[in-house]
């Protein structure tokens, strides 16, 4: 039996670590394998995938967690909100897709209601976090940075192309979906979705939630440690999706 992930380009995914771990914790015999698909060859490597008597479930990440929802049966709440999809499971020949990033997000921030929150970043994870959160926290005041005209937005959510165009000081919780910290790009590693101009704006109990994790220690990071401004970076996200997604498999992998 194997388990996979699914992405392209792939680079080092921490899930498969973390897999391979719990496996071997399991004592499950069980292969961790990283497919690097194409888009031209995703449809067909898919079915491949159904039709594998081997094959048991695969994280899925960028440019797929859309893509891949044609080929799934959604159960779950949260999934359905987030319209995106990070995890398939096999069951009886049927793939069934949830978002455990999502989940990995909401339990890393909690109690939002009555909160005024910037969502900066509107990709594939910056849009799942937004639409689960906004359904969940109706009270809350949500307010989109991005550089898209045409976004779906859910109640009176605010939309504006730059971060100053918005009073930052009263902010409760800014949350960043964008790469801008990551080591995905070189260019990224010198970058912050906000300066520490910006920063010293906030307010003292206002919380920065950072869905980069890699590197562990980022601009955003380190001046939000030097204003002592609350900081949640990515790990703590990533580490939470992962263990809900391995909750989720282990059940049917006890089934066999």
């Amino acid at each position: 039996m194997f388990c996979s992930i699914i992405g392209h380009p792939l680079k080092n995914p921490r899930s498969i670590k973390i897999w391979k771990k719990f496996f071997k914790k399991k004592k499950f015999r069980i292969k961790m394998l990283a497919l690097d698909i194409k888009k031209a060859d995703f449809k067909e490597q898919i079915k491949n995938l159904l039709k594998n008597k081997n094959f048991l479930a695969s994280a899925i990440t960028m440019p797929y967690k859309k893509n891949i929802i044609k080929y799934v049966k959604i159960n779950d709440k949260i999934s359905n909100f987030a319209n995106s999809i990070n995890l398939i499971v096999k069951k009886k020949n049927v793939l069934y897709g949830y978002n455990t990033d999502v989940y990995g997000a909401l339990e890393s921030v909690k109690n939002l209601n009555n909160k005024k929150i910037i969502i900066y970043g509107f990709g594939g994870t910056g849009e799942a976090i937004y639409k689960t959160f906004s359904n969940i926290y109706k009270k809350a005041e949500f307010i989109v940075i991005s550089s898209k005209t045409k976004l779906k937005l859910i109640n009176k959510t605010k939309l504006k192309k730059k971060i100053e165009e918005i009073d930052i000081s009263s902010v409760d919780l800014f949350i960043n979906c964008s790469p801008l910290g990551s080591d995905l790009k070189k260019k990224f590693l010198t970058k912050s979705p906000l300066n520490i101009a910006q920063l010293k704006k906030m307010k003292k109990n206002s919380t920065v939630f950072d869905i980069v994790y890699s590197p562990k220690k980022t601009m955003l990071s380190q001046n939000c440690k030097k204003l002592k401004i609350k900081y949640i970076n990515g790990i703590k996200m990533n580490t939470i999706q992962a263990e809900r997604a391995l909750s989720i498999l282990e059940k049917e992998i006890k089934k066999y």
